[in-house]
């Protein structure tokens, strides 16, 4: 007579998964039992393939978050994951339809994609209004090719432009340099003529 495994290494597995699967996808696999007798070979495949880029962006400019894959051709329907920090949701696509019910609310109405590309591979998202707090690792999961793409974002403060009063005062400042010179050069003149 087979045991079963112990209910807390079912809550350990579960809790592995549930980091990386949104909730409804999850309860689905974890129902059929497919977790407990897979996860060996689910987590080698998970780490399988993984890349980093680094993306700078200026606060309240847009960015592109970039993750594709280029090296096999995806037929059917996708699902691709992106997180912040791997916990938080920034985007996700389910059965090639983008899904928002787990969307974080910090990305509410500031993510999309390029639903074109998905069959080239092309699943980059774009982040509008950066916020200094967006700063971070981010994590786009291709579960159909078993990949992940790593991307770090550095944002930037918005670098400081003059202001008309300032760029009015450097102009009176540099008058005296003009003349100081003019006066100089006439100076000069007047010596040598002399």
């Amino acid at each position: 007579m087979r045991r079963s495994a112990p209910e807390s290494k079912n809550l350990t597995t579960k809790g592995f998964f549930r980091y990386f699967i949104p909730h409804k996808v999850f309860k689905q696999i974890y129902e059929m039992g497919k977790i407990r007798c897979c996860l060996p070979l689910v987590f080698l495949l998970l780490i399988q393939k993984v890349s980093l880029q680094d993306v700078q962006a200026v606060v309240g400019d847009t960015v592109i978050l970039p993750c594709s894959n280029s090296h096999e051709a995806l037929l059917g329907k996708v699902s691709v994951f992106w997180r912040f920090g791997d916990t938080i949701t920034v985007y996700d696509i389910m059965d090639s339809s983008v899904n928002f019910d787990e969307q974080a609310t910090s990305y509410k109405n500031r993510v999309d994609s390029f639903p074109a590309e998905w069959t080239k591979g092309n699943f980059s998202i774009k982040l509008r209004d950066v916020r200094k707090s967006d700063g971070g690792t981010y994590t786009c999961f291709l579960l159909n090719v078993n990949a992940k793409n790593k991307v770090q974002l550095t944002v930037k403060d918005r670098p400081v432009t003059p202001t008309d009063s300032n760029s009015r005062n450097g102009d009176v400042r540099r008058r005296p340099d003009r003349l100081s010179l003019l006066f100089a050069f006439l100076l000069g003149c007047s010596l040598l003529c002399a």
